[in-house]
């Protein structure tokens, strides 16, 4: 009876429990076993002298030595330590002789064939991996530390993974500026992370682009990734639903940040999407664009250096909470839709609009939006064209409010409560709609405030009577001024109560 050589290798395969990742930590102690989940310890085992063991520990970067399995053992299950075991396989095998198990698992691209220098064209050999994964029902690629020149795009496939050592470490570098990186068409159960998408910064390529034909681009995760220097969009992906990007950053790229785009052939179109810490960084058309998606939400997400921060094209409850944008024309661009809000959005250093409602906009909610710094060309902070609703709660704006559609609004910083035609709750300052004034020589005075207008209701009550008390009236109006109030008696010194309403 033989036995096979392990070892060496086997930090490519085996699971720590760290952000998922496959690796051995330094120091571990790694058994082995003839199932996945379960089974039976193989203890029958050797040091590469021929010494018994029963387990074997890696050094202290996670590297294990070469050593024996048990007599006729071709393939075992490692555990070290973590929530799941990885299936490694001998290196001294025969020809003919197979250890996989019935469902593949964890694949490196390396045994297809990948070199990872950024010399060698490596999509062939990343392809080959992908095939095989998809082939097998599904399996998760490992790509190890490198830098993998792809002349020609990957044909992603559903249900198969690709896991990196992280951003900065595993890169997919296209080398043609007109092909996408990944593109894939009705692919579903797909998870990238760890990865650094980068492409040559010219020509019309995506860095992941998924589309529909027939079936909807569902449950889709992208997590610790990075993509940059693409002459397209970042991400752009058709219909999609159901579905994750998790701190995923686009940078300079030559068309949108992140581009989500619902087909308009179906009743609901992309939907149940999170974007949760992704940012977009000096992308030339903009930062996102989500265009006719739905019941979507976007967190912690950040624009910046774009004509466009962030613009949502005819979608149905889409919610923007904590996001930001610097450095863009447009903060935030709500074109169309209905039900879409932004809850503690922050626009710095807009040189146009920093928040535009747009093409019939109804029921968009906007909450704590806060302008910071507008350029000296920037034209206002909110605007609302004539057909959009809205409702507007604690805004801070350094430029004007452009309010053509129906914009109700409530603490603008006054105490007011504004609806369209008429204001409620009375405010203060210059534009003051509630006060008192005290009557002097004449049994008059002048009240300013800029709130009058030459149809407004003056409320006026005696507060503190004074002198002669007679009965105080508005004597005059100059709308946008002011208006005077006078008493029948002359010699009246009261204290006058007053207050604006507008007719509705």
């Amino acid at each position: 009876m033989a036995r096979h050589e392990f070892g060496a290798g086997i930090a490519d395969y085996v699971v720590s429990p760290a952000d998922g990742l496959w690796r051995v930590a330094g120091g571990a102690v790694v058994t082995f076993w003839d199932a996945s989940d379960a089974g039976t310890q193989y203890t029958d085992l050797q040091d590469a002298s021929g010494t018994p063991m029963t387990s074997v520990r890696a050094d202290d970067y996670g590297q294990l030595p070469r050593f024996l399995g048990p007599d006729n053992v071709t393939g075992m299950w490692a555990d070290a330590g973590g929530t799941s075991r990885a299936w490694v396989e001998a290196y001294n095998l025969e020809p003919g002789e197979s250890s996989a198990p019935a469902l593949l698992d964890w694949l490196s691209i390396k045994s297809f064939g990948a070199k990872g220098d950024g010399i060698a064209d490596d999509a062939p050999a990343i392809q080959a991996a992908i095939t095989a994964a998809s082939a097998a029902g599904g399996a998760t690629l490992y790509i190890p530390a490198g830098r993998y020149a792809l002349g020609a795009a990957l044909n992603w496939a559903s249900n198969v993974n690709a896991i990196g050592a992280g951003d900065r470490v595993s890169i997919l570098q296209a080398t043609n500026q007109n092909l996408d990186l990944i593109t894939g068409t009705d692919v579903s159960g797909v998870t990238l992370q760890g990865l650094q998408l980068s492409g040559p910064g010219r020509g019309f390529g995506s860095g992941v682009r998924f589309t529909r034909y027939a079936a909807p681009t569902a449950s889709i995760t992208l997590r610790d990734v990075l993509i940059q220097s693409m002459g397209g969009d970042g991400v752009f992906c058709h219909e999609l639903s159901s579905s994750l990007l998790h701190r995923v950053r686009v940078r300079n790229c030559g068309g949108v940040g992140f581009h989500l785009q619902a087909p308009q052939d179906t009743v609901l179109g992309g939907a149940s999407t999170s974007l949760i810490g992704c940012s977009a960084e000096g992308n030339v058309v903009a930062g996102f664009w989500l265009d006719t998606m739905a019941y979507t939400n976007l967190t912690a997400c950040a624009a910046q250096g774009s004509p466009a921060g962030f613009r949502l094209d005819s979608c149905t409850a889409v919610s923007l909470t904590g996001c930001g944008a610097e450095q863009c024309t447009t903060g935030l661009t709500v074109y169309g839709g209905k039900g879409n809000s932004a809850a503690g959005f922050v626009t710095e250093g807009s040189d146009g609009t920093s928040v535009w409602l747009t093409n019939a906009a109804t029921g968009t909610l906007l909450s704590g939006v806060t302008e910071v710094l507008p350029v000296t060309g920037s034209t206002a902070c909110v605007r609302a064209d004539a057909g959009t609703t809205a409702t507007v709660v604690g805004l801070t704006a350094v430029k004007p409010n452009v309010f053509t559609g129906l914009v109700t609004r409530l603490d603008p910083g006054d105490g007011s409560l504004v609806v369209p035609g008429k204001t409620i709750v009375p405010s203060g300052g210059s534009a003051a709609r509630l006060g008192t004034a005290a009557l002097g020589a004449g049994g008059t005075v002048t009240v300013n405030t800029t709130a009058i207008a030459a149809t407004s209701v003056v409320v006026l009550t005696i507060q503190t009577p004074g002198g002669t008390v007679g009965s105080p009236y508005v004597n005059a109006r100059v709308a946008g001024t002011s208006f005077t109030v006078k008493s029948t008696s002359t010699s009246d010194t009261s204290t006058v109560g007053w207050r604006i309403l507008d007719p509705s």
